[in-house]
């Protein structure tokens, strides 16, 4: 329908100017006639005043060349007695040319007493003329000018050529302003019906291009279309994001319950296994009898911890803000847990030092902040070396925000560990990690307490050189 909308436009273009043309051109003739013809008179009557003050054919012709004719052989002049007789010309020896009585124009311009136009081949000259006779009675002659149509049909041929040239450039800027116009005014429905066919085949983010701010039908349908498209896009991505989100908690939910699972197995079978060797082992050494209920009760305290840990961190992720807010100093809490931690840095030879800050106010739980102070620098301590240190230190920061970093001197992570250390259950060295008694959540409550608090968990470490965790919490008390 298109192609046909363009095709009968252009047609319509073409035949109004092609119509324009052929009349434009067929007047351009007429005028060139009448010009012409008004020359060839004005030449004659002319020549005839010049006559009638006594001056000569030659000479009179001669002014008329002059007046009215670049080319001395364009403008010829003749004249011709009421019988036919030529007694002059001005190109060729009257003597010797015919008698012109029988010339349609000589013979019209005698017969009216006035003046007659002619187009025809001259038998003298060879070539095609237009003549223009005029018989003058006080002379009792016929005067005749003539030019050759060769030479003003040249003029009137190069003005046809060009408006023939414009007539076809404005036809092909037409059909290219019909095309571009159509093409314009179609593209809305292409858009359209290609938005259609996109949709249908669930690409719910295409929308029409096309100017929805026009005010006519097709505007109006665009607009309602990309209204349409864009409430389908946003309930359909609100739809995927809740399958993801879903999929995602079942993903989480299934690990976290294999993670808890495989965490839980490890301690129960070593206390099962410990028991029925006390039950049913028969052993007399009361020293073997200690040991395995010392063996026992460690594995009842990293069963107690594991299962605290969990709580606390279901606790956590369940918050969307912390309720239980008081003020109290921060740097003095960083004493409190490095004295509540030092006979373990002390058993493992680690030196816990505490920079020196300044009094740092802040509006928080006292118990999650401690949470996060005893993870990070019980993790120090478990991993750093004989004679290593750990360094505790505090510092404000702009936007309320208070960094915690915490120091070790010890082995370091490899950079394959380090995006995943606040992972719940991750650990570096799992081995390594149980024989520490953790039981890889730690890491995990230290990053959503700190999103809890509008925060964030960091880790920077080189292997051999030892770890740094910084922890921003936005709990400044700029009350105070």
């Amino acid at each position: 329908m298109i192609k046909r909308l363009q095709i009968f436009l252009v047609l319509i273009v073409l035949l109004s100017i092609s119509t324009t043309g052929i009349f434009c051109i067929y007047f351009l003739n007429q005028y060139s006639d009448k010009t012409n013809g008004f020359l060839l008179a004005s030449a004659s009557e002319l020549f005839v005043r010049e006559i009638k003050t006594g001056t000569s054919y030659q000479e009179a012709s001669e002014v008329c060349q002059a007046v009215f004719s670049e080319d001395s052989a364009s403008l010829r002049i003749t004249v011709i007695t009421v019988d036919g007789e030529v007694i002059y010309d001005n190109q060729q020896d009257a003597s010797k040319m015919e008698n012109h009585a029988d010339r349609a124009e000589v013979k019209s311009a005698i017969s009216s007493a006035g003046t007659a136009t002619q187009k025809r081949h001259s038998g003298t000259l060879g070539v095609d003329m237009l003549y223009l006779a005029t018989y003058y009675s006080d002379l009792n002659q016929i005067v005749r000018t003539s030019v050759p149509l060769v030479f003003y049909q040249a003029g009137v041929h190069q003005l046809q050529v060009t408006f023939v040239s414009v007539m076809i450039g404005t036809l092909i800027l037409l059909a290219g302003v019909s095309y571009i116009f159509t093409k314009r005014l179609t593209r809305p429905l292409f858009e359209l019906r290609n938005a259609a066919e996109s949709m249908a085949a669930a690409n719910y983010s295409v929308r029409v291009r096309a100017d929805v701010h026009t005010k006519d039908e097709i505007g109006a349908l665009s607009s309602a279309f990309n209204s349409m498209a864009e409430q389908l896009e946003k309930e359909v991505r609100e739809l995927e994001e809740k399958n993801l989100r879903l999929a995602e908690l079942q993903d989480m939910r299934a690990e976290f319950v294999a993670n808890v699972s495989h965490e839980l197995k490890t301690p129960l079978t070593s206390i099962r296994g410990f028991v029925d060797t006390l039950r049913h082992g028969h052993i007399e050494d009361a020293a073997v009898q200690g040991r395995f209920l010392e063996i026992i009760d460690i594995e009842a305290e990293r069963l107690h911890q594991l299962i605290s840990d969990i709580l606390h961190l279901s606790e956590i992720e369940g918050m969307e803000s912390d309720l239980e807010l008081q003020k109290f100093d921060l740097s003095a809490l960083l004493d409190d847990v490095a004295t509540l931690l030092d006979d373990k840095a002390t058993e493992r030879q680690v030196s816990i030092i505490v920079e020196d800050c300044e009094s740092l106010p802040v509006l928080a739980s006292q118990y999650r902040i401690k949470q996060i102070l005893i993870n990070l620098v019980d993790n120090a301590i478990k991993y750093n070396k004989k004679g290593g240190r750990v360094y505790i230190r505090a510092t404000r920061e702009p936007d309320r925000v208070i960094a915690i970093r915490v120091k070790d001197t010890g082995e370091g992570i490899s950079p394959e560990h380090m995006a995943r250390v606040f992972e719940r259950f991750y650990r570096v060295d799992k081995s390594h990690s149980r024989e520490m008694g953790g039981t890889g959540l730690g890491l995990s409550i230290v990053k959503h307490i700190a999103q809890l608090y509008d925060g964030t968990a960091a880790v920077e470490s080189e292997e051999g050189v030892g770890s740094k965790f910084t922890v921003r919490l936005r709990i400044a008390d700029d009350l105070q």
